[in-house]
């Protein structure tokens, strides 16, 4: 396939879902990817999910605890290794890093697991219904349905293991052209989980935050924060989203009746708390009101007065949009269970570099004739070191210009790994600093500097800076970049080497391409709160994951295919786009259209919220919930065993992952009655004993525990800042896992203009041309970078 990553060798053998996610972002942008697979597939290879995650590779049966020589034969003409065996079974199979580094120092391992090898919970057993369970992820958001934890009907976790998985891999890629072998990277659940929490969860010493503790999917989970975003229904029981951010408040509530009790405010709109008026209209009267219109004709008012508002879909559904359509982002793609399918195209666009539209997913082990071809590839050999580096990224420096959370947040990944990443503001500041606790998760360890980009001295400032960047990032809306001097020609007239890589809403272009685009509202749009809803019920309020978060793993990932890329090709500009629809779209791809365009759930949560089946699901006992994860034959076995049935696995009914699945009401009335009597302990106790996976569901808020626990602090997975401008705070850290680059999380968010004047010196300007930058106010340092500072804003 066609793509930025076109000279990647890829071998996926991992046994867990995230690997096969993995694997199909990079064969959708060009890797070729071989999916080495047991003998008949794993125990989800025949699911529905398959026709996305596995799309554009090749298949091959191996035996991996029987064949390992064969799979090392496929290793020697590989890039990266992605796997998911525990390291005692790696060291049996001669497959641990320590061995692949001795035999294939070129190559770079990815390793898959629960939790990490250097936390307390490194023994448990593998899933992604168990992490959500015992990391209390199923009490994040609430259901609109029923009280108690709710199983997570969008795979959030695993789709963030992925991206965590491959930015680990192609930044040890990267780090192989600096020292010339490769290494092994470890992605977890774990690690997954904490990379999409730093936004609402830290800790600091006066309880400080702009959301309330708790249900972070309340109606009043803002409180006196002037926002609102939600899901209301309407007055012909459809359900939109809509978000009053960047200047839409008091039109917001104008459109909805209420302009008479909303104050107009001057500046920063989210730096003024509610009157108790406001609060009342804000927090409650708001759902009333929107039942006195029907959806679309809410949608079509509140957009034309620029304020930001989707419908809520099923998955699927968003397909159809037109603006979907124009982009070319619906694919048509044979299948032989249903003619042809319908699936969002790959997410990352390049202008010089496109990408193929990808192969069907291929039956298991269709190429298996094919694999002494795949083994005499050429091996792949260390290259002479360049230089010795600390951290994956060094010497990439970029520079942003974007506001609000997602572009940072991708970029503040990067950062950890080592890039220079210096956001550049204007006067007047992000939109997003007044809300503390979610600026310092998308702007922490960064570099400041302030520029009034609308004097011509200031753009010139701000084009130095560009001229010796990688990579520059923007997510303004479209046209503006080039009306500021900043558009992509412009730049790259004066670095011909740069990256330009653009991340709107919508796209550059189209029929909503001008339209604000803020989360929630594109992941209810694509689909999510359906998700999370359960089958034959309205959509969830809320659901754990959202597109802020992984158009921040799809931007970081798609700056790391593009600077592969570059040094493949030895260099050039680039225009790049990666919209936060694209984004989004690609993080339902277990879900497609079928031949006559209506939806298909690749999962599809039960009607009660606790499970895709009856043996990934979450039981009720007497005193609270205990999650099992036991669709394979191993874990099934071992189930049966716990529940004194020992001889399930010989009934026909349920012999095969493949018969379990078509009997499943009668597995989910069994198990139900043997959990309904016992205690979570009572519960946990007997499946723990009989080796069938299980989790008892933590219903509190661990993450916040967990910012205070000293091995997080030790891992690098919290850090903690005593004099941050917020005062005394602890915040999440690392989520990717190098072993001989390894990332380093450091400091909170800079305070604005915090590092102008180091910025420009370095940039080439004396200490005069600063001076007069400073007195003219083009630019702007801080006059104090110690202390605090004040904040109105609190929940």
């Amino acid at each position: 396939m066609a793509g930025p990553l076109a000279h990647l060798r890829v071998i996926e053998a991992a046994t867990v879902m995230p690997g096969a996610i993995a694997g199909m972002l990079l064969a959708d942008h060009g890797a070729e990817v071989i999916k080495v697979e047991p003998v008949g597939g794993t125990w989800f290879a025949h699911d529905l999910t398959r026709k996305g995650w596995d799309r554009g590779k090749r298949s091959v049966e191996l035996d991996i605890a029987t064949q390992a020589d064969e799979v090392k034969r496929l290793l020697a003409g590989a890039d990266i290794f992605i796997h998911s065996l525990d390291d005692a079974e790696a060291a049996r199979l001669g497959l641990d890093a320590a061995t692949l580094d001795a035999e294939f120092p070129a190559l770079v391992v990815c390793t898959l697991n629960a939790y990490g090898r250097d936390t307390p919970y490194s023994g448990r057993p593998y899933g992604e219904s168990l992490a959500a369970a015992k990391l209390g992820t199923m009490v994040d958001k609430g259901s609109s349905h029923r009280a108690g934890p709710m199983y997570l009907g969008h795979p959030a976790l695993h789709y963030g293991q992925a991206f965590l998985a491959v930015i680990s891999s192609l930044a040890a890629v990267r780090a192989r052209r600096m020292i010339g072998t490769g290494q092994e990277v470890e992605a977890s659940l774990l690690d997954a989980f904490l990379a999409q929490s730093p936004m609402n969860h830290w800790w600091q010493e006066e309880g400080i935050s702009y959301i309330k503790k708790g249900d972070s999917g309340a109606v009043d989970r803002f409180g006196n924060v002037r926002l609102v975003t939600g899901m209301f229904e309407c007055g012909d029981g459809k359900f939109l989203q809509f978000h009053t951010g960047s200047g839409g408040f008091k039109p917001a509530f104008d459109i909805l009746g209420f302009g008479d009790r909303i104050q107009a405010v001057e500046g920063p709109e989210m730096a003024f708390p509610l009157t108790e008026d406001e609060y009342q209209v804000a927090r409650v009267e708001v759902f009333e009101a929107f039942k006195a219109r029907p959806r679309d004709e809410w949608i079509e008012l509140f957009q034309a007065a620029d304020v930001a508002a989707l419908p809520v879909l099923e998955p699927g559904e968003i397909l159809l949009d037109p603006q979907v359509e124009f982009v070319g982002m619906r694919v048509a793609i044979p299948d032989p269970d249903f003619g042809t399918i319908y699936q969002a195209a790959p997410a990352a666009r390049m202008a010089d570099t496109p990408c193929s539209t990808p192969a069907p997913a291929p039956a298991v082990g269709a190429d298996n004739a094919l694999l002494a071809e795949f083994q005499a590839a050429p091996a792949r050999v260390p290259a002479a070191p360049v230089k010795p580096i600390k951290r994956p990224l060094e010497g990439i420096k970029i520079v942003d210009f974007s506001s609000f959370f997602a572009v940072g947040f991708g970029g503040r990944l990067l950062n950890d790994l080592g890039a220079d990443v210096i956001k550049l503001e204007t006067p007047g500041g992000d939109q997003m600093r007044p809300l503390p606790d979610c600026f310092d998760a998308a702007a922490r360890g960064k570099r400041d500097i302030v520029l009034n980009l609308k004097h011509p001295d200031a753009l010139a400032a701000a084009l130095r800076l560009v001229k010796d960047a990688d990579v520059i990032t923007h997510n303004l809306r479209p046209g503006k970049a080039d009306k500021l001097g900043i558009g992509f020609e412009a730049l790259k007239a004066i670095n011909p080497n740069l990256l330009y890589v653009y991340l709107p809403g919508y796209g550059s272009q189209g029929p909503k391409s001008l339209l604000k685009s803020f989360a929630p509202l594109v992941s209810g749009w694509t689909g999510l709160l359906y998700e999370g809803g359960g089958e034959g019920n309205t959509p969830n309020r809320s659901v754990f994951g959202n597109e802020d978060y992984n158009n921040g793993f799809l931007g970081a990932s798609t700056i790391l295919m593009a600077l592969e890329n570059r040094a493949q090709r030895g260099g050039g500009a680039e225009y790049i786009e990666c919209p936060q629809l694209h984004s989004s779209l690609w993080t339902t791809s277990e879900h497609f259209l079928d031949a006559d365009k209506k939806p298909v759930y690749g999962l599809r949560l039960d009607k009660e919220q606790q499970g895709f089946d009856a043996l990934d699901r979450i039981y009720r006992c007497t005193d609270g919930w205990v999650c099992i994860s036991c669709r394979s034959d191993e874990r099934f076995a071992a189930l049966a065993r716990a529940i004194g049935q020992p001889d399930l696995p010989a009934d026909t009914r349920f012999a095969t992952p493949c018969d379990r699945s078509a009997n499943d009401a009668d597995l989910k009335a069994m198990l139900d009655a043997w959990f309904a009597p016992q205690t979570k302990d009572q519960a946990f106790a007997a499946l723990d004993a009989a080796g069938a996976p299980a989790e008892v569901v933590c219903e509190s808020m661990w993450v916040d525990d967990a910012l205070l626990f000293d091995w997080m602090e030790q891992t690098g997975r919290v850090i903690e800042d005593k004099q941050s401008m917020y005062g005394h705070v602890r915040m999440l850290g690392l989520f990717n896992r190098l072993s001989k680059t390894p990332g380093q999380a450091s400091g909170s968010a800079p305070r604005l203009g915090h590092h102008t004047v180091e910025i420009l010196t370095e940039a080439g300007f004396s200490a005069e041309e600063i001076a007069s930058l400073l007195e003219r106010k083009v630019a702007y340092q801080a006059a104090d970078v110690t202390g605090r500072i004040a904040s109105k804003v609190n929940a």
